[in-house]
């Protein structure tokens, strides 16, 4: 019995390639049709919390283009900083090392470098007991606050802490002491 060669492997391989080069190319083309929108999408969202947590901006910002508060020892920097066009405030884009990776929230400070709000827009922590320093009964704790004692939420001694969930609320305690911080360095909304 003759044996072929091309019939038995070779052929196989090149149906196969084929199938994936049509399965590549069709993820291309609808990577290509809805990246924009997810794009326009996400600057909608951001816009949006942007304006929930400093009202006061009537949801008018500019870009700030200085530079940002960065502890990469730590895994805290300030990505991104808006300040209002009617000098009421500024919203800052944190990421900060948490237990389940990288989380991102937003914090808003007014004019008189108080916190008015923090909002975590991105994480990867598990569900559960490290999650709860990400709702709003926790961060709320935040608002108002003009100074953060320690970059550790422990030490600090004006948040209560959940016990259990240090990694996470470190993150967000961290991520706040960034974002005044970036409010100093800047030397205030101007």
């Amino acid at each position: 019995m003759k044996s072929n060669t091309f019939k038995e492997y070779i052929a196989p391989i090149v149906v196969l390639v084929c199938i994936c080069l049509v399965i590549t190319a069709a993820l291309a083309v609808v990577y290509g049709v809805t990246k924009p929108i997810i794009d326009t999408n996400s600057r909608a969202k951001a816009d949006a919390t942007r304006g929930a947590l400093l009202p006061a901006a009537e949801k008018q910002f500019v870009e700030y283009k200085g530079k940002l508060v960065s502890h990469s020892g730590d895994g805290v920097a300030v990505t991104e900083c808006y300040t209002a066009k009617n000098e009421s405030g500024m919203v800052c884009t944190v990421e900060s090392k948490s237990f389940g990776g990288t989380l991102t929230m937003m914090v808003g400070v007014d004019n008189k470098g108080e916190v008015t709000g923090v909002e975590v827009t991105n994480h990867s922590d598990t569900p559960g007991l490290g999650t709860k320093d990400f709702e709003p009964s926790y961060l709320k704790q935040y608002k108002g606050l003009t100074k953060l004692n320690s970059t550790s939420v422990k030490d600090d001694g004006q948040i209560k802490y959940i016990s259990g969930a240090s990694v996470s609320g470190s993150a967000v305690h961290y991520g706040v002491y960034a974002a005044l911080e970036q409010y100093k360095t800047m030397g205030g909304v101007k």
